[in-house]
């Protein structure tokens, strides 16, 4: 797997994607190197990248891939080919944060991490005190919250929060929060978003007091 990566390519992860993609490839041999900058990578895009990677040339051709967001329909799109590289293709995907690519996707590519390292601030309500009645007035005041920045901050202070805890998610729990960035990436609602983290979160505080009760 390691070497299979190795050819493939790998991801950046970068401050600035697209800046830090424009100022590789103004280093690069323009022949050999295609640039796909976009604030959202979709699903066009992606098919105008599966179609040059088809495309032959002398040498290796690398594809750069620079988005502020990545659609989960042009994901899967370019898994394929990414799964399947034709000969002499190198792909390198610049990205913010690796929480905004397919588990997928990462699978099959190394990363390697260029982002400063920045302390999250705790999320908006206290896990130890969480209950149904805290979750509906947060939804409440979240309604009209639209098109967050902060969003993709909230979402993984929430699930640092639950780890500090004492919450264990499992390996599809803990996706679902990668999920969430997806969906915010797709411009959905910030109460949808933490209506459902929050009553996962509910149900696995439920389950971790029930077993300290019962000294599992």
């Amino acid at each position: 797997m390691q070497n299979d990566a190795m050819r493939v390519g790998h991801i950046e992860l970068v401050e600035n994607p697209i800046e830090a993609a424009s100022q590789y490839y103004a280093t690069q041999n323009p022949q050999n190197t295609r640039l796909f900058c976009a604030n959202e990578l979709d699903i066009d895009t992606a098919r105008s990248i599966i179609d040059e990677s088809y495309i032959a040339s002398e040498g290796t051709k690398t594809i750069l891939i620079a988005a502020l967001a990545f659609n989960i329909y042009a994901q899967n799109a370019l898994l394929k080919v990414l799964e399947e590289p034709p000969r002499g293709i190198v792909f390198i995907i610049y990205a913010k944060m690796k929480f905004l690519l397919l588990p997928t996707i990462r699978s099959r590519l190394l990363i390697l991490n260029h982002t400063r390292f920045h302390k999250l601030p705790p999320f908006a309500l206290d896990i130890e005190s969480l209950n149904l009645e805290s979750i509906y007035h947060f939804l409440k005041e979240r309604e009209n919250d639209f098109n967050n920045k902060a969003l993709k901050i909230e979402i993984q202070s929430l699930y640092l929060d639950c780890i500090a805890y004492g919450l264990n998610f499992t390996q599809s729990e803990s996706e679902l929060f990668e999920k969430a960035i997806l969906w915010e990436a797709q411009h959905e609602y910030a109460r949808n978003i933490f209506l459902v983290l929050l009553l996962l979160v509910l149900r696995k505080k439920k389950q971790y007091i029930q077993n300290k009760i019962q000294g599992k």
